[in-house]
């Protein structure tokens, strides 16, 4: 018999064994040694019912009570791990229903419908000031001051954006997440219309290890940018920041918006980028836990290595000039 069908029964039993414990009694009593016979018969739950207005004592009721509750929490704990072995998020063809499902999952069952097993754990991605150890720079007048706390909030990170385990993830136009996402995301997408540029949109994240998706349009920029290409690439971030916080997310990785087919030149991207992000943590800094710039290209690495100490200051070393022959 099955848990749920047990605990049904019992609750069925519990509700016969209060309306006798109600019911008046209206017949004679039994003899002594029918009383004893039916006394030892009460001890199984199944004869209830058959003895009249005899019903067990109040003790074994309540007992009956308790461990029908645990059963009902053990059904709630249960069932979700049932379902999550059950559910094929590739196949499924309903996306508000595939995401109510992940939901209602801890981060532990989400696993089970990830694209990938190799993801990236937040605690695995170096924060900036644990990057920052050990680099030599040239000397330079920081622009903002320095701030443990916000060094701690910031990160740069080379690899795939797919396969980072955040709340969210920033998607730029890439091909790639939808892929990883799975057809699901595809058929919300249809349901937000067009975006426009500078501004973002969020849905699911499906099977990628990320639960969100945040879609935003960066500016068409071929040769040197504009102050209002500038300014929508701006935007792109202060609007996937501010759908960061209405719905209560505390991590997020950003692409380089833009860089890409889209011709905005990387090092003036990489300015417009760090200047948003430091001023933005500056007034939100206790509403996340950590925002990341994800780059895939090397020399965007390079780029965001040399002016990250000037945005988000640190303790570096100094390049050692040459020593004397005197």
């Amino acid at each position: 018999m099955s848990l749920l069908s047990r605990v049904s029964r019992r609750l069925a039993q519990l509700r016969v064994a209060g309306q006798l414990l109600r019911a008046p009694r209206s017949r004679p009593g039994p003899s002594a040694g029918a009383r004893r016979t039916r006394s030892s018969a009460c001890g199984s739950p199944a004869s209830l019912g058959a003895y009249g207005s005899r019903a067990p004592s109040p003790a074994r009721v309540g007992a009956w009570a308790a461990a029908a509750v645990g059963w009902r929490s053990r059904v709630r704990t249960w069932a979700p791990l049932a379902m999550a072995a059950k559910v094929d998020l590739s196949t499924s063809t309903d996306w508000k229903e595939a995401k109510s499902f992940l939901k209602g999952l801890s981060d532990k069952q989400r696993e089970e419908h990830y694209f990938c097993k190799d993801f990236v754990k937040l605690k695995k991605i170096p924060t900036w000031k644990e990057t920052a150890k050990g680099l030599t720079v040239k000397a330079e007048e920081p622009k903002y001051k320095k701030d443990k706390q916000l060094n701690e909030k910031i990160s740069l990170f080379r690899g795939d954006i797919t396969k980072l385990e955040v709340d969210a993830i920033v998607n730029a136009v890439d091909g790639c997440i939808h892929r990883a996402a799975g057809p699901l995301l595809t058929d919300e997408c249809r349901t937000l219309q067009s975006c426009e540029t500078g501004k973002a949109k969020i849905t699911g994240g499906y099977r990628l290890p990320a639960k969100y998706v945040i879609h935003t349009v960066g500016p068409i920029a071929h040769g040197e940018p504009s102050a209002s290409q500038a300014a929508e690439l701006r935007s792109c971030y202060l609007c996937s920041l501010d759908l960061l916080l209405e719905h209560q997310l505390r991590s997020a990785a950003f692409p380089c918006i833009s860089t890409g087919v889209f011709g905005y030149p990387n090092a003036a991207a990489a300015e417009v980028v760090l200047t948003t992000l430091r001023e933005w943590l500056e007034q939100n800094k206790d509403k996340v836990d950590r925002l990341i710039i994800c780059v895939f290209l090397e020399k965007d690495e390079n780029i965001y290595l040399q002016r990250l100490p000037h945005y988000f200051p640190v303790d570096l070393l100094q390049p050692t000039g040459p020593r004397s022959q005197l």
